[in-house]
């Protein structure tokens, strides 16, 4: 089952290099990774610093996903890592539920580009991390 915390991180790390070149001014696959209306309009602009923090968050993580599955083994198990991972695992966990509009589960709005994004590849990825904090919660 150490397929699942190392393919998760894996994941976490290269979404956070992802955001690092969207601050950065890149706009390959931004399109689709944004909520929209039902005119295709966004419903809103992430700035650079709004872009970073994400990155920042989702390399952490990765960090904390691999330091609690033993990964990173040079750095020890805390007490606040496994509540970091709690917190991970509900953060998946109701970005995978949604809004009840716009994304997740039980979004309302289907029929945009981002919305058919979110119900193949956002949604399902965030269940499976959300799965996989919980998993190596409770394993350690």
């Amino acid at each position: 089952m150490v397929i699942f915390p190392i393919t998760s991180s894996l994941i976490l790390f290269m979404l956070a290099i992802i955001h690092v070149y969207w601050a950065f001014g890149g706009t390959k696959g931004i399109q689709a990774v944004i909520p929209q209306d039902d005119q295709q309009q966004r419903k809103f602009s992430p700035g650079k610093w709004g872009t970073l923090f994400v990155a920042v968050c989702l390399l952490s993580s990765s960090v904390i996903l691999g330091i609690q599955s033993t990964l990173i083994p040079f750095v020890k198990q805390t007490q606040l890592g496994s509540i970091l991972c709690l917190f991970c695992f509900l953060v998946f966990g109701l970005r995978a539920i949604g809004d009840f509009n716009y994304v997740g589960l039980f979004k309302r709005r289907r029929h945009t580009s981002f919305a058919k994004m979110d119900t193949i590849a956002y949604t399902p990825l965030c269940l499976l991390l959300s799965f996989t904090f919980i998993y190596v919660f409770m394993t350690k």
